[in-house]
């Protein structure tokens, strides 16, 4: 019996303890979901920053291995695709996406 009763504790404490409130803003959700979406083309590099009313990637590549062309299709697809992933969502459909293409050197950078 006593063995149940600490079992019950130990497992009931950490959840008391831990019940605290957590924000999840509307910035928070864009990160999320435009995140989950751009993070998975593994061929470029990618960032993701979101505003209350907007949303800003950037693709990264690498100037000796990849082609500016390429990168500026994904962008291109991003444009498209992001918006209506968005507006799925009633506060989603004026948020502006902004996408941007850099041009890095990985061997100068120290990769």
């Amino acid at each position: 019996m006593n063995k149940f009763l600490i079992v019950i504790l130990i497992c009931i404490l950490p959840a008391l303890c831990a019940a605290k409130n957590v924000k999840f803003t509307k910035s928070d959700a864009i990160t999320l979901m435009v995140s989950n979406y751009v993070h998975g083309f593994k061929e470029f590099g990618t960032s993701v920053v979101a505003l209350n009313d907007s949303v800003s990637i950037g693709i990264y590549y690498d100037v000796k291995t990849r082609k500016k062309l390429r990168a500026e299709m994904l962008a291109k697809r991003f444009r498209k695709r992001i918006p209506e992933i968005l507006s799925t969502y009633k506060w989603g459909k004026n948020i502006k996406v902004h996408v941007s293409v850099y041009r890095y050197d990985r061997m100068e950078s120290g990769y």
